[in-house]
Formats: C-alpha cells, sequence, structure tokens
C-alpha cells in the first residue's frame, strides 16, 4: 500500500446519489424562484403576465432539469462519446428551448418579459443549486491523506 494512501476504506456511495442529491438542490430553488417570479409579476402587472413568468420559469427548470439528467446519463456511457454526446444535448436543449420560445411567442397572451425574466431567474436558481449540490457530495478521489501539507509543502 502506498504511503500517500489511508489505510481506512473510503465510504461507497450509493449509485446515482450524487445526481440524485444535484437534482434536489437544484428542483427546491428553482421551482421556489419560478412561484416568486409569478408572484412579483401578478404584483406588478397582472395575471398574464404573471402566468407568463410561470411557463417562463418552468420552461428554465425543464430544459436545466433535461440537460442535468442528460449529461449524467452521457458521461455514464462510453468515454470516446462522451463529447460528442454532450454537444449533441447542448444542441438539442438549444434547439427545443428556441422552438418552444418561437412557439409561445406567437401566443397573444403571453408576455415575453415576463417569461425571459422568469426564465432567467429560475434557471440561474437551478443552476446555483446544482453546483451546491455538487460541491457538497464530492469526495477526493483518493481517499483522504493522514498526513495534510499546506500550500507548497512537500509530504
Amino acid at each position: 500500500m502506498s504511503a500517500s494512501r489511508s489505510s481506512r476504506p473510503r465510504p461507497r456511495r450509493a449509485p446515482g446519489s450524487v445526481r440524485r442529491r444535484m437534482v434536489i438542490f437544484a428542483l427546491v430553488p428553482g421551482l421556489l424562484v419560478t412561484l416568486l417570479s409569478g408572484v412579483i409579476a401578478w404584483s406588478v402587472r397582472d395575471g398574464e403576465a404573471a402566468l407568463s413568468a410561470l411557463i417562463g420559469g418552468s420552461l428554465g427548470v425543464g430544459i436545466f432539469l433535461a440537460g442535468l439528467l442528460g449529461i449524467t446519463g452521457v458521461l455514464a456511457g462510453p468515454a470516446s462519446a462522451s463529447m460528442a454526446g454532450a454537444f449533441a444535448l447542448l444542441s438539442l436543449q438549444i434547439i427545443v428551448g428556441f422552438a418552444v420560445l418561437y412557439a409561445l411567442s406567437r401566443v397573444d397572451w403571453v408576455e415575453m418579459l415576463p417569461l425571459g425574466l422568469g426564465f432567467l431567474a429560475a434557471g440561474l436558481a437551478f443552476q446555483v443549486g446544482v453546483v451546491l449540490g455538487y460541491t457538497g457530495s464530492r469526495q477526493l478521489a483518493f481517499g483522504e491523506l493522514e498526513n495534510d501539507s499546506g500550500p507548497g509543502e512537500m509530504q
């Protein structure tokens, strides 16, 4: 056994636990911001603006959730197809997002400004939740070191 490795075995995580934590940490703030954007739009403008903001927030959370689930599936596959799969997934997200936004822009009662603001706010909250969920679940690749050195120090 190498001197830099700990003799204690690392606890194993359940398969999918990192993804599950990321989804939970992302969905809660994303949906809360979606509801909050609808309430704010209703208080500032009217019911159509509130519904537009709710649709925009739901669209943002939905697209980012599909991307999160898709990218974890792509990365679980063969390494040779990871980059191509990630690019294809991103392209598909952009195409579907633009198609849905174009279809919604043709509906008379949808207001695009509250929809866009709800989309951006919920998407940003979702992404912050993904980062927080991942950061809390990461672990060292080689286990904990017994003798942690400070910056610039040798072991």
